[in-house]
């Protein structure tokens, strides 16, 4: 690396008076980089005739985290040192900074290094425009003026808008990714475990934007923010392809997504907050970069290699370079983080959107330490690479080595220098040379340019040639967005262009300045107000469009309009049977009409009557079970859709106990039991028919049935809680399979004698079947006591029972019966000061030397005994609590301070949650989702859904969910066996 002439700026007025705080690293065990920047250049396996150049390494660039390009070619750089492991998360006795890195000789090495900010902290992004550098320090935006361009801040920093929270159990899945798009609009990204509420300082409540994940954008001039889509777990990289289209990537749940306005997209941990979303929509890839038929946490150490290096994507471009071959151009490309390889992905055109084909992965890296976290095209078409340089993976789980980092260049050969000066000229073959640049980088810099430059006005007449033309769709666009900017110019005259990407841009053009709905429903600033005109344009396109992508667009707009003129155009689109097996537009087209649930629910069924859609119908009878008489009037009228709406009525009425017979039920029976004997059954039984009940009890003691579909008819038979209810339960107790929902079954009655009867059976029961009884026992105080009698006798052994089971004895709060627990199984709380001895006590026992004598196949033993009811590890266990896979369980610290004090910092999602029932109840566990009427709680063994009238209470238990007392019951060589088995890299076989 040649020697850099460094210059340090500072701000006029600074944040902090103090010199800047020296990086240190936070590694438990000192280290430093395995390789050199230039023997890690060479490590790449790079395709035949490309080159591999250090453009920058430490100490000139360290922890380099974001990157943005101005129009000399310099690249600005944000440095993160602020960002530590996870017993810190932040360390703000630090500051992050932006510096400035130009190649003057454009020989692919930085030879000037400047320091434009040194003042800013948990800085993950940096952006040009707009006259100065924008910096996302959440839960902050913040605008740094530079008018002049002299790289020195005219002012401190400005708080654009805040709420971008960092959550307190959660320190990496923060808002990030700054980029100007080729619309004007500055957008950014936020993983779903940092749920914000976004706005302007000073902003109310009811006046901030919720952000619960997904891609949101800002406009600078007009400062309206919004969020376009929801859910995804951390997306980390996104672009925008020829079309304008944006694509981002993602960790963990599916790497590929196509932007969709309006889009609520799966999540891997929890629902979607918005209780009507009922199926979000699925990744946009025909493959995943790790094994599906395993847990995702099993695609580190090299063991995904052969799908693509595993779950964790950072960084992404979509090629449009113009300098590498041919073969890459369009292509989308990712850095693997767990692969440390760049994954290839093809775009292909699909129905309403895309779909993502792997192409074989390029330049892999052989340094262990390279931790790939941006990916751009740089002026010269090259691709230049972002280096954490680091160990610890994403987390940084074995600290943070603060004074490593890497910038490298990807070329085909020796590139051409880029054609700089076309940015600064003012001529019109300048001005349209640039325009047409084989390099998307340069029409990019062009338009972030426009306001410094009266040639685009000289332009204009050249501009419009250009938009009405049968010019490359890429270059039209590329003319229509620069004349929106620099004139008023008329979208409409464009709804009827022959292109349909240039129509997609005139209904954007035409509605994105209408409030867009956010996670829960309406816009704050939601217009209300029709607008004819526009809304005739809308309903004929989608009525006639030829193309399923404008169609698309329509669909997102739905979402913009006011409530009045929604249904008209859902009917519009739904009315088109082509698309009703598309991936995006079922589902895009009930998001927008979902806010019309609360004051306009009859405003559907002209949604319903028009539309030939399965899945649709199946969400609008599914939200209509509170009144559902028009549905089923609906249903015999249309015998085709019947099987649709009545599967949606069955899924809505999930939970429910009773429910009145809708006016024309005898009718519908017998018009719609023939074509659907199952639904008319189940809905009959639920709507209190005896006949039907009767039906549903033949197939419960069907023993020639199959199981599954017993055990089903004896939750129907619950659900509904007939008469006989108890005693067709006690029947069925011995029935292998059918007797688990049998228990649960017997649960509801508050009744002595049943604990007596479950306790009787309970050595002929199997362990699942021990589980469930025991869950069972637990959830009433009485029952509790039998069944801790039994303990107290041997007659039950006291490890049957769990940590989690004694919590939820102990949260009935009775005395007689907390002693009785305290006698016959002991107690759940140790002190503090006995917590961290044991903890001292066996980090002193578990020597290396000892570690190295574990049998890990006991310890993968013991875990299945006392975790796996919760945890999931590779691939294998519960999901009540989180998977440990990836939990930095390498650190014996961590996993003894986790395990003997896991209240110490417990998460929010995995807190208990108390539920006191009408029937005299409690039952604990974690609330996996809910609607108006129901409750879906998780507990050990189930999922259950209750009725929220036959709740009482709910109380959060500010515990954890994993028990305190985990340990005190094993041997110095099961604790061996059991922490080597947690530490392990890799799976190990069962004992036989």
């Amino acid at each position: 690396m040649r020697y850099l002439r460094i210059v340090f700026l500072c701000l006029p007025h600074c944040l902090f008076a103090e010199k800047f705080p020296l990086p240190f690293n936070s590694e438990k065990e000192t280290s430093t980089p395995l390789l050199t920047a230039q023997e890690a250049a060479e490590s790449f396996q790079i395709p035949e005739g490309f080159q591999t150049t250090v453009f920058a390494s430490e100490p000139e660039v360290q922890n380099p985290i974001s990157m943005t390009w101005d129009h000399l070619g310099r690249m600005w750089v944000a440095e993160n040192y602020t960002y530590a492991e996870r017993s810190k998360r932040f360390e703000l006795s630090l500051r992050d900074r932006i510096i400035i890195l130009q190649d003057t000789d454009h020989d692919g090495q930085a030879d000037r290094r400047k320091i434009f900010t040194d003042q800013l902290q948990m800085l993950t992004s940096v952006e040009m425009g707009q006259g100065g550098i924008w910096a996302m320090c959440p839960p902050q935006l913040l605008f740094i003026a530079d008018k002049n361009g002299d790289d020195l801040p005219d002012t401190p920093p400005e708080v654009v808008l805040d709420g971008f929270t960092v959550a307190q159990n959660n320190y990496h899945n923060f808002a990030n990714g700054l980029r100007f798009g080729p619309d004007g609009w500055l957008y950014g990204r936020c993983g779903g475990s940092c749920p914000g509420m976004v706005g302007p300082p000073g902003s109310t409540e009811d006046q901030r934007v919720p952000l619960e994940g997904g891609i949101w954008r800002f406009h600078p001039l007009r400062k309206t923010f919004e969020v376009l889509c929801h859910g995804t777990t951390n997306p980390w990289g996104h672009d925008w392809d020829q079309h304008g289209e944006l694509f981002f990537i993602n960790t963990v749940n599916g790497h590929l997504w196509h932007l969709i306005a309006g889009a609520h997209f799966e999540r891997p941990f929890n629902p979607s907050p918005n209780q009507h979303i009922y199926e979000p929509i699925e990744m946009h890839a025909d493959h995943y970069h790790y094994d599906r038929s395993g847990s995702w946490t099993k695609s580190r150490d090299g063991r995904a290699n052969g799908y693509g290096g595993g779950h964790a994507h950072i960084g992404m471009c979509i090629y449009q370079g113009g300098h590498l071959p041919s073969s890459w151009q369009g292509k989308l490309l990712t850095w693997n983080q767990h692969g440390r390889r760049l994954n290839v992905e093809r775009l292909e055109s699909t129905g309403s959107g895309y779909i993502g084909k792997h192409e074989p992965d390029v330049l892999l890296s052989g340094d262990l330490w390279f931790r790939g976290l941006e990916i751009q095209t740089g002026p010269e078409g090259a691709l230049y690479a972002l280096d954490w340089s680091d160990t610890g993976e994403c987390h940084d789980h074995t600290g943070v080595h603060r004074t490593s980092g890497r910038i490298y260049r990807f070329s085909q050969g020796t590139p051409p220098e880029p054609q700089l000066q076309l940015l600064s000229s003012e001529t019109l073959p300048d001005f349209l040379k640039t325009l047409n640049h084989t390099n998307v980088w340069f029409p990019r810099k062009q338009r972030q340019q426009i306001e410094k430059t009266k040639t685009p006005r000289l332009a204009s007449k050249e501009l419009h040639r250009i938009a009405q033309s049968n010019q490359p769709t890429s270059l039209r666009l590329r003319a229509l967005e620069l004349l929106r900017d620099i004139e008023k110019i008329d979208p409409y005259a464009f709804l009827g262009d022959s292109d349909e990407f240039i129509r997609i841009w005139a209904l954007r053009s035409l509605t994105d300045h209408l409030p867009l709905d956010h996670v829960y429903g309406l816009h704050p600033q939601h217009n209300s107000i029709s607008n004819p005109a526009l809304q005739n344009h809308l309903l004929r396109l989608a009525t006639s469009d030829p193309s399923a992508k404008v169609r698309l667009a329509l669909a997102s707009i739905i979402q913009r309009l006011p409530l009045q003129d929604r249904p008209s155009l859902a009917a519009a689109l739904a009315s088109r049977q082509e698309d009703g097996q598309d991936q995006n537009l079922p589902k895009l087209v009930w998001f927008g009409l979902t806010p019309l649930l609360k004051d306009s629910p009859d405003e559907l069924l002209q949604v319903a009557r028009a539309t030939r859609w399965p899945k649709l119908l199946g969400y609008l009878a599914r939200s209509m079970v509170a009144s559902p008489d028009p549905i089923i009037d609906l249903a015999i009228q249309h015998p085709t859709k019947a099987p649709h709406l009545l599967e949606g009525l069955c899924e809505g009425f999930q939970g429910w106990q009773k429910a009145p017979a809708p006016k024309n039920w005898k009718y519908a029976v017998e018009q719609l039991t023939q074509s659907n004997p199952d639904h008319v059954r189940n809905l009959s039984a639920l709507f209190g028919d005896g006949r039907a009940m009767e039906s549903i009890k033949a197939i419960a003691f069907d023993s020639k049935a199959d199981p599954l579909e017993r055990s089903a008819a004896l939750q129907s038979i619950i659900d509904a809680r007939p008469q006989d209810l108890r005693q067709i339960c006690e029947e069925l107790l011995s029935t292998r399979y059918v007797n688990k929902t049998a228990i649960r079954g017997l649960a509801i009655f508050d009744d002595a004698s049943i604990a007596t009867t479950l306790l009787k059976k309970y050595s002929s029961f199997r362990p699942d079947e021990r589980i469930i009884a025991i869950e069972t026992l637990v959830s009433r105080p009485n029952w509790a006591m039998t069944l801790l009698k039994e303990v107290e006798s041997k007659r039950i052994p006291r490890q049957e029972i769990s940590a989690y089971h004694a919590r939820q004895i102990e949260a009935f709060e009775e005395n007689a019966l907390t002693t009785q627990l305290h006698q016959s199984w002991g107690q759940i709380h140790p002190p503090t000061r006995q917590k961290t001895e044991k903890i001292s006590e066996i980090r002193r026992m578990l020597t290396p030397e000892l570690r190295a004598q574990a049998d890990l196949s006991n310890g993968r033993l013991l875990f299945n005994q006392l975790c796996a009811s919760c945890h999931r590890l590779y691939g294998q266990g519960g999901e009540l609590g989180p998977d440990l896979t990836g939990s930095g369980r390498t650190d014996l610290g961590y996993l003894l301070e986790n395990i003997i004090d896991p209240g110490a910092n417990v998460s929010v999602p995995y807190q208990l949650q108390l539920l006191k029932l009408t029937d005299g109840r409690n039952l604990t566990g974690v609330i996996a989702s809910q609607s108006d009427r129901t409750l879906n709680l998780r507990s050990l063994t189930e999922e259950v859904t209750l009725e929220k009238t036959s709740i009482l209470k709910i109380e959060r238990l500010p515990t954890s969910i994993m028990p305190e007392a985990l340990m005190d019951n094993l041997s110095e060589a099961q604790i061996r066996d059991l922490l080597s088995y947690l530490m392990s890299p890799q799976q190990v076989p069962l004992k036989k």
